[in-house]
C-alpha cells in the first residue's frame, strides 16, 4: 500500500460513517444548496474529514467501471440499508475489489467494455457484435449451441449462419430469458438499473423466451421480458433505437430525466437530473460517447444549468 492509499484508509470509522451518511443524503434528487454547503463545512472540519470525503468521491468515480456493478447499484437505490454502502466505503483499495470481480471464474470467453467505451467483435462463426458502454458478455460455443451470455449492458448482434454439418442455434441469454435470432440484426439490453431485458429487432425475426413463454419479434419491434415472461411487442423507429451503435442518442420529445439517465451510462461517477426539470421534453441528437459535450449542448439549448460538485458528481438543474 502506498502513502496515498494509507492516508485514505487511516480514517476514524465514525468519520467514515458520517461520509456514508453524506453520500446518501446528497444522492437524493431534491437535495438543496444548503445541504451542499453544510457538507462542505463538515469536510473542512479536519484533514481526516477531507480524506473520508476524498475516498467517497473515489468510490463514485469507480462505480461505472464495471457493468451491472453491485457497488453502483447500492448508490442507485437510496432506500437500501446504509451499511451496504458503508461497507463499500470501507474497502481499503477500490482497484483491488474491482480486480477480484473481473477475475471471477466464468464458463467461456469473456469480453467487456468500460464506461464510455464501445467495442466490435467478430466471433468464430462470423457473427458480428458491438458491445455498448459498460457491457460484459461470455461466449461459449460447443457441439450443441452457440451461446452468448449478456451479464450486463447492451449488445448489437448481426448473426451469421452456422456452417457446422448440423447447424447450432445462436442463443443470447440474459438473467431474464433468451433470444434466438432467425437470420437477423438486433440488440439486447439488460443494463445496470434495468428491471427487465429488452430486445429490439432491426432486421429479420427473433424468438424470445422467458418464464416458459415464447414470442416472436419482427423488424421494427421491441419487446421487454423478465420474470413476468415476454411482454407485448411495440413498434419502434430503428434509426432512433439503434443510434447508440453510431455513438449517438436521438431524442424526440424525450423526458429530460430519461435522457440524463442514458447519458449517465456513458460517464464515470453520478449524473443526476433535478426533479424540477425532470419532465422537460427534449428533442435533438446528442453524442453519447462525449457526455460532457451533450451536457453543454443541453445547457446551450434549454433553460438548464449544469452544476458540478467535484469531478464525478454532476446535476442538471433549472437554468
Amino acid at each position: 500500500m502506498n502513502a496515498r492509499e494509507k492516508a485514505l484508509t487511516d480514517v476514524d470509522p465514525a468519520i467514515l460513517e458520517e461520509a456514508a451518511d453524506w453520500l446518501m443524503r446528497l444522492h437524493a434528487d431534491d437535495v438543496d444548496p444548503a445541504e451542499w454547503a453544510e457538507m462542505e463545512r463538515w469536510r473542512a472540519l479536519s484533514p481526516a474529514h477531507g480524506r473520508a470525503w476524498q475516498r467517497a468521491e473515489a468510490l463514485l468515480g469507480s462505480l461505472q467501471s464495471l457493468p451491472a456493478s453491485p457497488a453502483r447499484a447500492a448508490l442507485e437505490r437510496p432506500d437500501r440499508r446504509r451499511r451496504q454502502l458503508l461497507r463499500l466505503i470501507w474497502l481499503p483499495a477500490l482497484p483491488a475489489g474491482w480486480f477480484a470481480w473481473q477475475h471471477v471464474s466464468v464458463d467461456g470467453e469473456r469480453f467487456r467494455t468500460a464506461t464510455g467505451e464501445q467495442r466490435e467483435i467478430t466471433l468464430a462463426d462470423g457473427t458480428r457484435l458491438l458491445l455498448n458502454t459498460a457491457t460484459e458478455i461470455v461466449v461459449r460455443f460447443d457441439a450443441e449451441t452457440r451461446l452468448i451470455r449478456l451479464r450486463g449492458g447492451e449488445l448489437l448482434v448481426t448473426s451469421a449462419p452456422d456452417r457446422q454439418p448440423r447447424p447450432r442455434p445462436l442463443v443470447i441469454a440474459t438473467a431474464d430469458g433468451t433470444a434466438r435470432p432467425i437470420g437477423t440484426r438486433f440488440s439486447v439490453r439488460r443494463a445496470d438499473g434495468d428491471r427487465f431485458s429488452r430486445v429490439t429487432v432491426y432486421e429479420g425475426t427473433v424468438e424470445v423466451e422467458a418464464a416458459g413463454i415464447r414470442r416472436r419479434v419482427g423488424h421494427g419491434e421491441r419487446i421487454r421480458f423478465g420474470a413476468f415472461g415476454p411482454g407485448t411487442p411495440e413498434n419502434v423507429d430503428p434509426a432512433i433505437d439503434a443510434a447508440w451503435s453510431n455513438g449517438m442518442i436521438i431524442a424526440r420529445g424525450m423526458r429530460l430525466a430519461d435522457l440524463i439517465a442514458e447519458l449517465d451510462r456513458y460517464r464515470p461517477g453520478l449524473l443526476r437530473c433535478h426533479a424540477d426539470v425532470a419532465e422537460l421534453r427534449v428533442s435533438g441528437t446528442f453524442p453519447a460517447l462525449d457526455p460532457e459535450r451533450s451536457l453543454n449542448l443541453l445547457a446551450a439549448s434549454f433553460p438548464l444549468s449544469i452544476r458540478r460538485r467535484g469531478r464525478y458528481w454532476v446535476t442538471v438543474e433549472p437554468g
